[in-house]
Protein backbone atom coordinates (compact mmCIF):
# COMPACT_ATOMS: atom_id res chain seq x y z
CA UNK A 1 0.00 0.00 0.00
CA UNK A 2 2.63 2.50 0.98
CA UNK A 3 4.65 2.10 -2.53
CA UNK A 4 1.02 2.31 -4.78
CA UNK A 5 0.61 5.79 -2.61
CA UNK A 6 4.12 6.51 -3.65
CA UNK A 7 3.24 5.70 -7.33
CA UNK A 8 -0.13 8.51 -6.92
CA UNK A 9 1.97 11.22 -5.45
CA UNK A 10 4.85 11.16 -7.77
CA UNK A 11 2.52 10.99 -11.01
CA UNK A 12 0.41 14.01 -10.94
CA UNK A 13 3.01 17.37 -12.39
CA UNK A 14 2.80 21.18 -12.04
CA UNK A 15 5.41 23.55 -13.68
CA UNK A 16 7.15 26.36 -12.82
CA UNK A 17 8.25 29.32 -14.27
CA UNK A 18 11.94 28.80 -13.67
CA UNK A 19 13.69 27.09 -16.68
CA UNK A 20 17.29 26.04 -15.49
CA UNK A 21 17.90 23.79 -18.40
CA UNK A 22 18.16 27.42 -20.07
CA UNK A 23 21.76 27.03 -19.23
CA UNK A 24 22.04 25.87 -22.62
CA UNK A 25 21.75 29.11 -24.01
CA UNK A 26 24.48 30.38 -21.24
CA UNK A 27 22.45 31.94 -18.62
CA UNK A 28 24.25 30.38 -15.91
CA UNK A 29 22.31 32.51 -13.00
CA UNK A 30 18.85 32.65 -12.83
CA UNK A 31 19.26 36.54 -11.93
CA UNK A 32 19.52 37.15 -15.94
CA UNK A 33 15.72 36.71 -16.24
CA UNK A 34 13.90 36.60 -13.12
CA UNK A 35 13.71 39.32 -10.24
CA UNK A 36 14.24 36.54 -7.79
CA UNK A 37 17.37 35.55 -7.90
CA UNK A 38 17.44 31.47 -7.50
CA UNK A 39 14.54 31.89 -10.23
CA UNK A 40 10.50 31.13 -10.38
CA UNK A 41 8.45 33.85 -10.26
CA UNK A 42 7.66 36.91 -12.66
CA UNK A 43 10.02 37.88 -15.74
CA UNK A 44 12.82 40.80 -15.86
CA UNK A 45 12.24 42.98 -18.87
CA UNK A 46 15.17 40.91 -20.07
CA UNK A 47 13.80 37.75 -19.37
CA UNK A 48 10.38 38.71 -21.38
CA UNK A 49 12.64 39.87 -24.40
CA UNK A 50 14.56 36.62 -24.34
CA UNK A 51 11.75 34.74 -23.76
CA UNK A 52 10.26 36.52 -26.86
CA UNK A 53 13.25 36.18 -29.08
CA UNK A 54 15.85 33.28 -28.40
CA UNK A 55 13.36 30.60 -26.31
CA UNK A 56 10.06 31.01 -28.70
CA UNK A 57 9.85 29.88 -32.21
CA UNK A 58 10.20 32.82 -35.17
CA UNK A 59 7.68 30.55 -37.40
CA UNK A 60 4.76 32.44 -36.41
CA UNK A 61 6.05 36.28 -36.87
CA UNK A 62 6.32 37.98 -40.50
CA UNK A 63 9.47 38.26 -42.07
CA UNK A 64 9.25 42.29 -42.01
CA UNK A 65 9.83 42.21 -38.11
CA UNK A 66 13.34 42.06 -36.46
CA UNK A 67 14.26 40.56 -33.51
CA UNK A 68 14.21 44.09 -31.88
CA UNK A 69 10.64 44.65 -32.69
CA UNK A 70 9.58 40.97 -31.54
CA UNK A 71 11.09 41.86 -27.95
CA UNK A 72 9.49 45.45 -27.51
CA UNK A 73 6.05 43.09 -28.12
CA UNK A 74 7.08 41.03 -25.07
CA UNK A 75 5.79 43.78 -22.96
CA UNK A 76 2.17 43.38 -20.51
CA UNK A 77 0.65 45.68 -23.04
CA UNK A 78 2.54 44.02 -26.06
CA UNK A 79 4.56 46.98 -26.78
CA UNK A 80 7.86 48.12 -24.77
CA UNK A 81 7.15 49.32 -21.37
CA UNK A 82 6.88 53.59 -21.19
CA UNK A 83 7.75 53.66 -17.72
CA UNK A 84 10.34 52.03 -14.99
CA UNK A 85 8.82 51.76 -12.04
CA UNK A 86 5.97 48.92 -12.36
CA UNK A 87 5.51 45.96 -13.74
CA UNK A 88 2.55 42.75 -14.25
CA UNK A 89 2.19 39.72 -15.38
CA UNK A 90 -0.55 36.98 -15.40
CA UNK A 91 -0.02 33.16 -15.77
CA UNK A 92 -2.35 30.16 -16.38
CA UNK A 93 -1.45 26.69 -16.63
CA UNK A 94 -3.59 23.35 -17.00
CA UNK A 95 -2.37 20.30 -17.05
CA UNK A 96 -4.69 17.28 -19.09
CA UNK A 97 -3.24 14.55 -17.19
CA UNK A 98 -4.26 10.60 -18.51
CA UNK A 99 -3.38 7.98 -15.90
CA UNK A 100 -3.60 3.59 -17.26
CA UNK A 101 -4.27 5.08 -20.77
CA UNK A 102 -6.36 2.50 -22.65
CA UNK A 103 -7.35 0.30 -19.58
CA UNK A 104 -10.99 0.56 -20.09
CA UNK A 105 -11.45 -0.78 -16.28
CA UNK A 106 -8.52 2.05 -14.51
CA UNK A 107 -8.13 4.85 -16.93
CA UNK A 108 -8.09 8.04 -14.88
CA UNK A 109 -8.29 11.53 -16.96
CA UNK A 110 -7.75 14.63 -15.31
CA UNK A 111 -7.85 18.05 -16.26
CA UNK A 112 -6.09 20.38 -13.74
CA UNK A 113 -5.94 23.68 -13.28
CA UNK A 114 -2.33 24.19 -12.52
CA UNK A 115 -1.55 27.89 -12.16
CA UNK A 116 -4.12 30.86 -11.95
CA UNK A 117 -2.48 33.67 -10.76
CA UNK A 118 -1.23 37.69 -11.22
CA UNK A 119 2.29 39.45 -10.14
CA UNK A 120 2.61 43.45 -9.28
CA UNK A 121 5.80 44.66 -8.96
CA UNK A 122 7.02 47.78 -7.63
CA UNK A 123 10.60 48.95 -8.46
CA UNK A 124 13.42 51.00 -8.90
CA UNK A 125 14.57 52.02 -12.59
CA UNK A 126 17.70 50.16 -12.34
CA UNK A 127 15.90 47.20 -10.34
CA UNK A 128 17.90 47.83 -7.44
CA UNK A 129 15.05 47.47 -5.33
CA UNK A 130 11.69 45.54 -6.04
CA UNK A 131 8.92 44.59 -3.91
CA UNK A 132 7.16 41.47 -5.68
CA UNK A 133 3.12 40.40 -4.73
CA UNK A 134 2.00 36.79 -6.33
CA UNK A 135 -1.27 35.94 -5.66
CA UNK A 136 -3.37 33.49 -7.43
CA UNK A 137 -5.62 30.08 -7.05
CA UNK A 138 -3.59 26.97 -5.62
CA UNK A 139 -4.81 23.54 -5.99
CA UNK A 140 -5.00 21.40 -3.12
CA UNK A 141 -1.56 18.99 -2.74
CA UNK A 142 -2.21 15.42 -3.97
CA UNK A 143 -3.26 12.64 -1.72
CA UNK A 144 -4.15 15.47 1.09
CA UNK A 145 -7.32 15.45 3.53
CA UNK A 146 -6.62 18.37 5.11
CA UNK A 147 -6.10 21.22 2.77
CA UNK A 148 -8.74 22.44 -0.08
CA UNK A 149 -8.51 24.25 -3.06
CA UNK A 150 -7.69 28.04 -2.30
CA UNK A 151 -6.78 31.45 -3.35
CA UNK A 152 -3.97 33.12 -1.53
CA UNK A 153 -0.62 34.84 -1.67
CA UNK A 154 1.77 32.59 -3.54
CA UNK A 155 4.91 35.13 -2.54
CA UNK A 156 5.49 38.49 -1.61
CA UNK A 157 8.43 40.27 -0.45
CA UNK A 158 11.04 42.91 -0.57
CA UNK A 159 14.06 43.12 -2.28
CA UNK A 160 17.20 45.27 -2.43
CA UNK A 161 20.62 44.60 -3.85
CA UNK A 162 23.80 46.31 -2.29
CA UNK A 163 25.62 46.03 -5.60
CA UNK A 164 25.28 44.17 -8.50
CA UNK A 165 26.70 40.98 -6.51
CA UNK A 166 25.31 41.38 -3.44
CA UNK A 167 21.67 41.22 -2.36
CA UNK A 168 19.00 40.67 0.43
CA UNK A 169 15.02 39.41 -0.02
CA UNK A 170 12.35 39.05 2.96
CA UNK A 171 8.99 37.74 2.97
CA UNK A 172 7.44 34.89 1.27
CA UNK A 173 9.68 32.67 -0.99
CA UNK A 174 10.55 29.58 -2.17
CA UNK A 175 13.34 27.87 -0.45
CA UNK A 176 16.62 28.05 -1.84
CA UNK A 177 17.48 24.42 -2.42
CA UNK A 178 19.01 22.19 -5.52
CA UNK A 179 17.83 22.25 -9.01
CA UNK A 180 14.19 24.11 -9.25
CA UNK A 181 13.55 21.72 -12.30
CA UNK A 182 9.82 22.29 -14.11
CA UNK A 183 8.05 19.33 -12.70
CA UNK A 184 6.84 20.40 -8.56
CA UNK A 185 6.58 16.90 -7.84
CA UNK A 186 9.95 15.93 -9.58
CA UNK A 187 12.01 13.69 -6.66
CA UNK A 188 14.33 16.51 -6.31
CA UNK A 189 11.81 18.88 -5.24
CA UNK A 190 9.12 16.04 -3.06
CA UNK A 191 11.96 14.54 -1.18
CA UNK A 192 13.47 17.68 0.55
CA UNK A 193 9.84 19.55 0.73
CA UNK A 194 10.68 22.33 -1.85
CA UNK A 195 7.41 21.86 -3.91
CA UNK A 196 4.58 24.44 -5.15
CA UNK A 197 3.54 24.69 -1.25
CA UNK A 198 6.35 24.86 0.66
CA UNK A 199 7.25 28.85 0.57
CA UNK A 200 8.42 30.29 3.52
CA UNK A 201 8.46 33.40 5.32
CA UNK A 202 12.19 34.62 5.62
CA UNK A 203 15.23 36.53 4.63
CA UNK A 204 17.44 35.65 1.86
CA UNK A 205 20.98 36.55 0.59
CA UNK A 206 22.70 36.19 -2.02
CA UNK A 207 25.92 36.68 -3.59
CA UNK A 208 26.76 36.50 -7.98
CA UNK A 209 30.59 36.28 -8.23
CA UNK A 210 32.52 36.08 -11.59
CA UNK A 211 32.59 32.69 -11.19
CA UNK A 212 30.29 31.58 -8.25
CA UNK A 213 27.06 32.25 -6.68
CA UNK A 214 25.89 31.75 -3.27
CA UNK A 215 22.86 32.14 -1.55
CA UNK A 216 22.25 31.74 2.17
CA UNK A 217 17.92 31.95 3.23
CA UNK A 218 17.12 31.75 6.81
CA UNK A 219 13.27 30.57 7.22
CA UNK A 220 10.35 30.64 10.08
CA UNK A 221 7.71 28.48 7.69
CA UNK A 222 4.72 30.11 6.23
CA UNK A 223 3.06 32.63 8.86
CA UNK A 224 -0.45 31.30 7.05
CA UNK A 225 -0.04 28.02 8.62
CA UNK A 226 -1.09 26.90 11.78
CA UNK A 227 2.17 27.39 14.20
CA UNK A 228 2.38 23.11 14.30
CA UNK A 229 2.49 22.87 10.91
CA UNK A 230 5.42 25.91 10.34
CA UNK A 231 8.98 23.87 9.46
CA UNK A 232 11.25 26.78 10.78
CA UNK A 233 14.94 26.80 9.55
CA UNK A 234 17.67 27.59 7.13
CA UNK A 235 19.32 26.41 4.07
CA UNK A 236 22.53 27.62 1.81
CA UNK A 237 23.34 26.56 -1.86
CA UNK A 238 26.55 26.99 -4.06
CA UNK A 239 27.24 26.63 -7.17
CA UNK A 240 31.00 27.27 -8.78
CA UNK A 241 30.81 28.03 -12.63
CA UNK A 242 33.20 25.26 -14.85
CA UNK A 243 34.54 26.09 -18.42
CA UNK A 244 32.35 29.17 -18.41
CA UNK A 245 29.06 27.42 -19.68
CA UNK A 246 28.81 24.87 -17.29
CA UNK A 247 27.59 24.71 -13.37
CA UNK A 248 28.24 22.46 -10.43
CA UNK A 249 26.80 22.79 -6.85
CA UNK A 250 25.93 21.76 -3.84
CA UNK A 251 22.94 22.25 -0.97
CA UNK A 252 22.13 21.74 2.44
CA UNK A 253 18.72 22.79 4.00
CA UNK A 254 17.90 22.16 7.90
CA UNK A 255 14.19 22.82 8.58
CA UNK A 256 11.66 21.63 12.24
CA UNK A 257 8.56 21.77 13.12
CA UNK A 258 7.30 20.83 16.64
CA UNK A 259 7.04 16.81 15.49
CA UNK A 260 10.44 16.24 12.47
CA UNK A 261 13.41 17.65 11.85
CA UNK A 262 14.16 17.31 8.10
CA UNK A 263 18.21 17.16 6.71
CA UNK A 264 18.31 17.33 3.37
CA UNK A 265 21.70 17.38 1.26
CA UNK A 266 22.65 17.31 -2.44
CA UNK A 267 25.03 17.79 -5.07
CA UNK A 268 23.61 18.73 -8.81
CA UNK A 269 25.32 19.91 -12.07
CA UNK A 270 23.72 21.85 -14.93
CA UNK A 271 26.29 21.35 -18.42
CA UNK A 272 25.41 23.26 -21.10
CA UNK A 273 25.93 21.36 -24.60
CA UNK A 274 25.63 24.34 -26.75
CA UNK A 275 22.92 25.82 -29.66
CA UNK A 276 20.36 25.31 -26.53
CA UNK A 277 20.69 21.92 -25.50
CA UNK A 278 21.58 20.67 -21.87
CA UNK A 279 21.63 18.23 -19.33
CA UNK A 280 20.85 18.44 -15.59
CA UNK A 281 21.64 16.16 -12.88
CA UNK A 282 20.61 16.09 -9.05
CA UNK A 283 21.93 13.39 -6.60
CA UNK A 284 20.60 13.85 -2.66
CA UNK A 285 19.63 12.57 -0.04
CA UNK A 286 16.76 13.47 2.87
CA UNK A 287 16.89 12.59 6.91
CA UNK A 288 13.79 12.68 8.85
CA UNK A 289 13.68 11.79 12.75
CA UNK A 290 11.95 12.88 15.80
CA UNK A 291 11.75 11.98 19.43
CA UNK A 292 8.07 10.73 19.31
CA UNK A 293 8.37 6.79 19.21
CA UNK A 294 5.23 6.55 16.64
CA UNK A 295 7.49 8.63 14.19
CA UNK A 296 9.38 6.70 11.32
CA UNK A 297 12.85 7.68 11.25
CA UNK A 298 14.47 7.60 8.30
CA UNK A 299 16.67 8.35 5.57
CA UNK A 300 15.58 9.02 1.83
CA UNK A 301 17.58 8.87 -1.36
CA UNK A 302 16.91 10.58 -4.45
CA UNK A 303 18.41 10.83 -7.95
CA UNK A 304 17.48 13.10 -11.02
CA UNK A 305 18.54 13.49 -14.58
CA UNK A 306 17.37 15.15 -17.43
CA UNK A 307 18.77 15.89 -21.06
CA UNK A 308 17.14 19.02 -23.23
CA UNK A 309 18.12 18.98 -26.76
CA UNK A 310 17.04 21.86 -29.44
CA UNK A 311 16.91 20.47 -32.52
CA UNK A 312 15.13 24.31 -33.39
CA UNK A 313 14.60 27.08 -32.13
CA UNK A 314 11.31 27.65 -29.98
CA UNK A 315 11.39 23.18 -29.90
CA UNK A 316 13.45 21.27 -26.98
CA UNK A 317 12.91 17.72 -27.04
CA UNK A 318 13.64 16.05 -23.45
CA UNK A 319 14.10 13.31 -21.02
CA UNK A 320 13.29 12.31 -17.48
CA UNK A 321 14.87 9.74 -15.33
CA UNK A 322 14.35 9.37 -11.44
CA UNK A 323 14.90 7.49 -8.93
CA UNK A 324 13.48 7.29 -5.50
CA UNK A 325 14.25 5.08 -2.42
CA UNK A 326 11.48 5.79 0.66
CA UNK A 327 14.23 4.02 3.32
CA UNK A 328 17.74 3.86 2.51
CA UNK A 329 17.72 0.33 5.22
CA UNK A 330 15.01 -0.86 2.99
CA UNK A 331 15.35 -2.71 -0.57
CA UNK A 332 12.40 -1.15 -2.67
CA UNK A 333 13.35 1.79 -4.73
CA UNK A 334 10.88 3.67 -7.33
CA UNK A 335 12.04 4.55 -11.19
CA UNK A 336 10.39 7.16 -13.35
CA UNK A 337 11.22 7.79 -16.71
CA UNK A 338 10.36 9.17 -19.93
CA UNK A 339 10.17 11.53 -22.96
CA UNK A 340 8.99 14.33 -23.80
CA UNK A 341 8.29 17.68 -25.82
CA UNK A 342 8.14 21.07 -25.14
CA UNK A 343 7.22 24.03 -27.71
CA UNK A 344 6.87 28.05 -27.51
CA UNK A 345 5.23 28.46 -30.79
CA UNK A 346 5.12 32.20 -30.61
CA UNK A 347 5.50 34.56 -26.83
CA UNK A 348 3.65 34.00 -24.21
CA UNK A 349 2.41 30.61 -25.34
CA UNK A 350 3.91 26.92 -24.04
CA UNK A 351 3.19 23.55 -25.13
CA UNK A 352 3.81 20.54 -23.46
CA UNK A 353 3.44 16.94 -23.87
CA UNK A 354 5.11 13.66 -22.20
CA UNK A 355 4.74 10.26 -21.62
CA UNK A 356 5.93 8.98 -18.11
CA UNK A 357 6.66 5.18 -16.92
CA UNK A 358 6.68 3.91 -13.38
CA UNK A 359 7.72 1.39 -11.64
CA UNK A 360 8.85 0.10 -8.02
CA UNK A 361 11.17 -2.57 -7.98
CA UNK A 362 10.94 -4.79 -4.68
CA UNK A 363 12.08 -8.28 -3.79
CA UNK A 364 9.22 -9.42 -2.15
CA UNK A 365 6.47 -7.90 -4.50
CA UNK A 366 5.90 -7.55 -8.18
CA UNK A 367 3.65 -4.26 -9.53
CA UNK A 368 2.94 -3.56 -12.87
CA UNK A 369 4.23 -0.88 -14.53
CA UNK A 370 2.39 2.53 -14.38
CA UNK A 371 1.67 4.65 -17.58
CA UNK A 372 0.76 7.78 -17.75
CA UNK A 373 0.80 10.75 -20.36
CA UNK A 374 0.48 14.30 -19.85
CA UNK A 375 -0.60 17.63 -22.03
CA UNK A 376 0.13 21.52 -20.33
CA UNK A 377 -0.65 24.70 -22.05
CA UNK A 378 0.52 27.74 -20.39
CA UNK A 379 -0.40 31.29 -21.13
CA UNK A 380 1.19 34.29 -19.94
CA UNK A 381 0.56 38.63 -20.57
Amino acid sequence: MRFFLLLIFFITSSAALAYPHFIGHSYTSCLNCHYNPAGNGPLTDYGRAISATLISSGAFYPESMTEEQIAHTSGFLFRKPKQNYVRTQINYRGLQLVRNPGSSSSEIKQWINMQSDASLILKSPSDRFLAVVNYGYTIKPAGSATETDQWKSREHYLGFRFTPKIGLYAGLMDKVYGIRVVEHTSVNRTTPEVTQKDQAHGVKAHYLGEKYEAFVHGFVGDLAKKSEARKKGGSFMFERTVGDIHRIGASVMHAKDEVQKLLSYAIHGRWNLKEGSAVLAELGQSSRSSEDVNSLNKTSRYGLLQTYLRPVRGVYLFTNIEYYQDDTQMEPYLVRWGPGLQYFPINRIELRGEILNTRVFSPDTASKDLWSYLVQVHVWL
